[in-house]
């Protein structure tokens, strides 16, 4: 089980930009409708494509999302989330 951290949460979108714990990337999608923040941390299985189920760290709270890339620069996020 990986941990990452969320940098970017667009709720208009459903965009989600993570920095994972070994200083990589990824991007995902949230699929539900409970509230995200910036700077929450979550974790579950981070390197992979398709739909996971990741869990705050703190509250042990649930969420579905679609993982849409990962392994990513910085740049190559930001890019994603234009």
């Amino acid at each position: 089980m990986e941990q990452a951290q969320i940098l970017v949460y667009q709720p208009q979108t459903g965009l989600i930009g993570l920095q994972l714990a070994d200083g990589s990337y990824a991007l995902a999608e949230q699929w539900g409708n409970q509230p995200l923040r910036e700077g929450q941390r979550l974790q579950g299985n981070l390197h992979s494509v398709g739909m996971e189920t990741l869990e705050d760290t703190r509250t042990h709270a649930r969420y579905e999302v679609f993982m849409q890339a990962y392994g990513l620069s910085a740049e190559g996020l930001q890019l994603a989330l234009l």
